[in-house]
């Protein structure tokens, strides 16, 4: 599971970056949703490959909660101040955009963690 998770942390990563350097290309879900919801999905695997044990439920919320704090920790203008690497990590603004989308990035990396799980504990015939 652990391998699982670290792959998934590193495909994560690279299409949330691709969403944010290819582009724009006019397709407002992979110019700005997709990214958002992949830092979810980044976060979720990050706690799947820290905590294998975690139930789906609190990788799900985790992931969210995190994202969350972030985004609520951009409220306080600290980020702005952070040198430009750090700054593309925390992010600058708040937006309820992100957090719907963070909302969904969490829920389908649960999904995934859940099928995942579903289908390597399946009885093999």
């Amino acid at each position: 599971m652990r391998r699982f998770a670290i792959m998934g942390f590193i495909a994560s990563v690279l299409l949330g970056l691709a969403s944010r350097k290819l582009g724009p290309t006019g397709f407002a879900l992979w110019d700005k949703s997709f990214g958002d919801a992949a830092y979810a999905v980044m976060f979720g695997f990050l706690l799947l490959a820290l905590r294998p044990t975690l139930s789906v439920r609190a990788i799900g919320l985790g992931a969210f909660g995190i994202c969350f704090a972030l985004e609520l920790f951009q409220l306080t203008g600290v980020p702005m101040q952070t040198p430009q690497p750090l700054r593309f990590l925390l992010g600058t603004s708040y937006a309820w955009h992100d957090v719907a989308c963070y909302a969904i990035g969490a829920a389908a990396v649960a999904a995934i963690i859940q099928l995942s799980r579903t289908r390597t504990s399946a009885p093999t015939e």
